[in-house]
C-alpha cells in the first residue's frame, strides 16, 4: 500500500500560529491576569487589541504616501497584528466560553458583543479598500504638482516658438504682396517658409501629444468614487451599526471620515490649479496672442505657412510662364503638391516592397532550404555508417547529391521565390523610373525643382 502524503500551505500555517501565539502569549488586561479566562476577560482583551490597531489606522489614513509597500502593505500588518485576530480565531475559544456560562444574563451580553464585534471587525476591513483608493489619489496629487512645476517651461517652448515664426510669415506675405522680390528672393523666402511649415508641424504634434499625456494624468473621475462615498457614510455611523461594542471602538471611525475626505479635497485643490495652469493649453488658446495662429486649431498650425508656401511657389511659376494666369497657376501649383504626396507614398511602398532585408531573408532561406551544408554532413555520416548499396546508403547518397546539385524540391521553390523577387525588382526599377521622370518633367513645366529627393 502507497503511504498517503499531505501537503501542509506553510503560509497559512505560520498565519494560524502567529493569531494563536498573539493571543496565547500576549499578556490579557490586568485585572484578569492571574485568574482563568473568561468571556468577559476576553472581550476586555479583544476591544484593547483592536483599539490598538485603530489608533494606528488614523496615523494611516493622514498619510500621504504613494507606494503600495507605504501604505497597503502597512494596512495589511496591522489586519494582520490587531484587527481581523478575533473574527478569525478568538472567536472560537470565545463562543466555547459562552456555551459554558451559567449566568444568562452575561452569556446574552456576550453573544451580543461577539455577533456585533464581528459585524464591526467586517467594517473595518474596508480601511483596506479606503487606503488602496487613498493611495490613487495621493499619486494623482503628485503627478498633477509635477505637471503644474513644468507648464511655465512646456508652454513657453510651445508659443515663444510659434511667436517668432509668426511674425516672419507676416513679414514675408507682406513682401511677396509688394512685388518687389526677384525670383531668387523669391526662392529663398520659399525655403525659409518651408523650415516654417517644419516646425510649425513638430510643434503642432508635439503639443498634441502633451494633451494627450496631460489628459491621461487625470486617471480618477471629478466626483469622488461611489463605493468610498458609502465607505464613509457607514463609518460615520458606527455606533447605531454596533450598538453593543465599545465606545472607545465605535467613536473612532466617524473621526476617519474627515481625514479621507481631506486627501479628496487635497486633489481637487490641485486639480484647480493644474486646469488654471494649462487652461490656455487644453482649450486650443495657448497661441491667441499670435495673430496668424490664433484661431487655428492645433493640427492646423502648419496651414499658414503652407498657403503661403503655395503663395510663394505660385509666385515662382509666374516668372517660368508669364502666359498663364496666377489662378490657372495656383491650381497647377496646388494639384502638384497632391501629385507629390501621392508619388512620394508610393516610392516609399515600392522601396519596402524589395527593401534589402526582404531579399537577405530570401537569400537565408535558400542557404537553409533542405538543411543545406549541415544535413549533407548529416547524410555523409549515415553513408559513412552503412554499406555501399544498402537502402540507408542509396537513399542518403540521393537525398545529398540532390542538395548539393541545388536540386532538391525545397531548394527548387526557394529558388523560384528568389526568381520572382528579382522579377519584382526589375518591376519596382522600372516604375519608380517613370514616376521621378514624370514628377521631373512637371515641376519644370511650372519653373519649380524636383521635390523627390
Amino acid at each position: 500500500m502507497k503511504k498517503r502524503r499531505f501537503v501542509v500551505y506553510l503560509p497559512a500555517l505560520r498565519s494560524i500560529a502567529l493569531l494563536s501565539l498573539i493571543f496565547f502569549l500576549c499578556p490579557l488586561p490586568a485585572a484578569a491576569q492571574g485568574s482563568e479566562r473568561t468571556p468577559e476577560t476576553i472581550m476586555e482583551y479583544y476591544d484593547t487589541l483592536v483599539k490598538q490597531g485603530m489608533d494606528s489606522v488614523e496615523n494611516l489614513l493622514k498619510s500621504t504616501k504613494r507606494e503600495k509597500s507605504e501604505v497597503e502593505a502597512v494596512w495589511d500588518d496591522l489586519n494582520e497584528r490587531f484587527i481581523s485576530v478575533f473574527s478569525k480565531i478568538g472567536h472560537i475559544e470565545f463562543d466555547s466560553l459562552v456555551k459554558k456560562e451559567r449566568n444568562e444574563s452575561k452569556a446574552t451580553r456576550a453573544s451580543e458583543w461577539g455577533h456585533d464585534m464581528t459585524l464591526f471587525i467586517h467594517d473595518l476591513q474596508t480601511v483596506g479598500e479606503v487606503v488602496a483608493w487613498q493611495r490613487k489619489v495621493n499619486r494623482e496629487i503628485f503627478q498633477l504638482e509635477f505637471d503644474i512645476e513644468c507648464a511655465p517651461r512646456r508652454q513657453a517652448g510651445y508659443s515663444g516658438r510659434l511667436k517668432e515664426y509668426g511674425g516672419r510669415l507676416e513679414t514675408i506675405d507682406r513682401e511677396l504682396k509688394g512685388g518687389s522680390l526677384s525670383s531668387s528672393e523669391i526662392q529663398k523666402r520659399l525655403d525659409e517658409v518651408k523650415t516654417i511649415r517644419t516646425e510649425a508641424e513638430n510643434v503642432s504634434g508635439s503639443v498634441l501629444r502633451a494633451i494627450e499625456r496631460l489628459e491621461e494624468n487625470l486617471t480618477l473621475k471629478p466626483e469622488m468614487d461611489k463605493r468610498i462615498e458609502k465607505i464613509l457614510e457607514n463609518w460615520s455611523n458606527m455606533k447605531a451599526r454596533h450598538p453593543n461594542v465599545k465606545d472607545a471602538l465605535s467613536d473612532a471611525p466617524p473621526g476617519w471620515v474627515p481625514l479621507v475626505k481631506k486627501h479628496w479635497q487635497n486633489l481637487e485643490t490641485v486639480r484647480e490649479k493644474f486646469h488654471e495652469t494649462y487652461g490656455p493649453l487644453l482649450e486650443g488658446k495657448l497661441f491667441k496672442d499670435v495673430p496668424v495662429f490664433r484661431d487655428k486649431k492645433y493640427e492646423d498650425l502648419a496651414k499658414p505657412a503652407t498657403a503661403l508656401e503655395v503663395d510663394l511657389k505660385t509666385a515662382l511659376a509666374s516668372a517660368a510662364r508669364k502666359e498663364k494666369s496666377a489662378e490657372e497657376l495656383r491650381r497647377e501649383i496646388e494639384r502638384d503638391e497632391e501629385l507629390t504626396k501621392q508619388e512620394i507614398r508610393r516610392l516609399r511602398e515600392l522601396r519596402d516592397s524589395v527593401s534589402p532585408e526582404k531579399r537577405w531573408a530570401l537569400q537565408l532561406e535558400d542557404a537553409r532550404a533542405a538543411g543545406g551544408v549541415a544535413r549533407v554532413r548529416e547524410l555523409q555520416l549515415v553513408m559513412s555508417r552503412n554499406p555501399d548499396g544498402s537502402a540507408e546508403y542509396r537513399k542518403a547518397s540521393e537525398e545529398a547529391r540532390l542538395i548539393q546539385e541545388e536540386k532538391h524540391p525545397e531548394q527548387l521553390a526557394v529558388k523560384k521565390k528568389l526568381r520572382e523577387f528579382e522579377e519584382l525588382e526589375r518591376k519596382v526599377s522600372e516604375e519608380i523610373r517613370k514616376i521621378r521622370e514624370e514628377h521631373e518633367k512637371r515641376r519644370k513645366s511650372l519653373g519649380l525643382t524636383p521635390g523627390l529627393n
